[in-house]
């Protein structure tokens, strides 16, 4: 019976060992039903169906399958009028050029839509797809825009605007195309390929199948261990070619070859050092904080985390000082400050502590250069003590700040009214 402990019942993990019986199917029932259900394998959604490799100009039937549009293009010329997935008829025609958003910028050189920087997102909610996200996309004639199904749902069907949220093109329902539904990952099973079925290999795009001649007119096994050092140099020797037919110059760095390229234009070989020096000192100064950088940030990755109404941000990009608020930090001014002043009984050399109280200096500077002290009688005289002034009402209740309210004491710093002074 397959029992292995002392207990008066059997357990799950015996009822399901490999040593099990079962009076209606005998021994072996989990092995037997292991061996009878087929091996699934599941394409990732940023695979095209025909190469098994990450698409870089997808496009995609009307039924959703999707291929990178070099390599269906190969296909097509081989087997005219068939889908290498299931079989049935298929166009150049019929395909529909897929556009995704990206959540960065590339800047690969010959990069298409879907290749070199950024992962695929949703171009509304900014989401990333993975492999359990229902992708759908909205056809427009030959092209169609790639987003979340949940942002159609909520956003299109829900709220009944039939208009693509990407360039305003209306749409029906049955332009709403399904890329990858989670909950019927049949679609994607390598297992149901027509083309894995008859005993065919991934296939290749044009450029590929060119490499691949070429390679082969070599002996890779006359090489031995140089084998791959000689297909490497042959790889590079085809790459310069190109580059001297596109009117690049080949001695240049590749850094440098990308630049020209972007720009169309022609330079100095030797300025690729100087431009690679100069790439990597701008990148050590960006890295540098700003000299009025505070010690927290701006609060905007914490803000778009918190709020869907933000843009999300994943940079913890520090908040800048005001000119004020960087100035008036205490101790940041190490030298006293002095002023005079004048009145009916004679002048008075007064000591501003810059160093301990920033603000209340700061305050009394700006508004004497208005001439706000002018005229203005010391309204309170404690004999031995202290002098105050300032206040035109000559109440001590009045006046303003040069910021129009009141502004903190500073009593963090060493000094006290013990001894006399204003």
């Amino acid at each position: 019976m397959g029992k292995g402990t002392d207990k008066l019942y059997i357990t799950h993990s015996e009822w399901s060992s490999s040593d099990a019986y079962s009076a209606s199917s005998g021994a072996n029932v989990s092995s037997r039903n292991d061996s009878a259900r087929p091996p699934f394998r599941r394409l990732p959604f940023n695979f095209c169906a025909a190469s098994l490799q990450p698409f870089k100009d997808p496009v995609c039937t009307p039924d959703g399958t999707i291929f990178d549009v070099q390599v269906i293009a190969a296909w097509l010329d081989k087997h005219p009028n068939q889908n290498p997935v299931n079989g049935k008829p298929l166009n150049k025609k019929d395909l529909i050029r897929l556009d995704f958003a990206r959540n960065a910028s590339s800047d690969v050189l010959g990069a298409g839509r879907s290749d070199g920087k950024g992962d695929l997102i949703d171009p509304v909610t900014y989401k990333v797809f993975t492999d359990n996200t229902h992708i759908v996309a909205i056809r427009h004639g030959t092209y169609a825009n790639v987003f979340a199904w949940e942002t159609v749902e909520r956003m299109n069907i829900k709220a009944k605007l039939w208009q693509d949220l990407v360039d305003d093109e209306p749409f029906t329902r049955a332009d709403i195309i399904t890329l990858q539904d989670p909950q019927n990952a049949a679609s994607r099973n390598l297992e149901q390929f027509k083309f894995l079925k008859d005993g065919q290999g991934a296939q290749l795009s044009r450029e590929q199948e060119e490499a691949e001649r070429n390679a082969s007119n070599i002996n890779t096994n006359a090489l031995g261990s140089m084998a791959d050092k000689v297909l490497k140099a042959k790889a590079a020797v085809e790459k310069a070619r190109k580059a001297r037919e596109a009117g690049l110059d080949v001695n240049r760095s590749s850094s440098a070859t990308a630049i020209a390229a972007s720009s169309n234009g022609l330079s100095d070989p030797s300025s690729s050092t100087r431009q690679s020096s100069a790439s990597q000192s701008l990148l050590r100064q960006q890295k540098k904080p700003a000299a009025n950088a505070a010690a927290y940030t701006t609060g905007k990755a914490a803000a778009s985390f918190t709020s869907t109404g933000l843009t999300p941000e994943t940079s913890g990009e520090r908040a800048l000082l005001t000119e004020e608020e960087f100035m008036l930090k205490p101790k940041r001014v190490k030298n006293k400050g002095y002023a005079r002043v004048e009145t009916n009984l004679g002048d008075l050399t007064l000591e501003l502590h810059t160093d301990t109280a920033p603000r209340a200096v700061w305050n009394f500077v700006r508004l004497a250069q208005k001439g706000y002290y002018k005229g203005v009688a010391f309204h309170r005289n404690i004999p031995n003590f202290m002098i105050q002034g300032g206040d035109p009402s000559g109440t001590g209740k009045g006046g303003s700040s040069i910021w129009g309210k009141y502004f903190n004491d500073e009593f963090d710093g060493p000094l006290t009214h013990d001894k006399r002074g204003i």
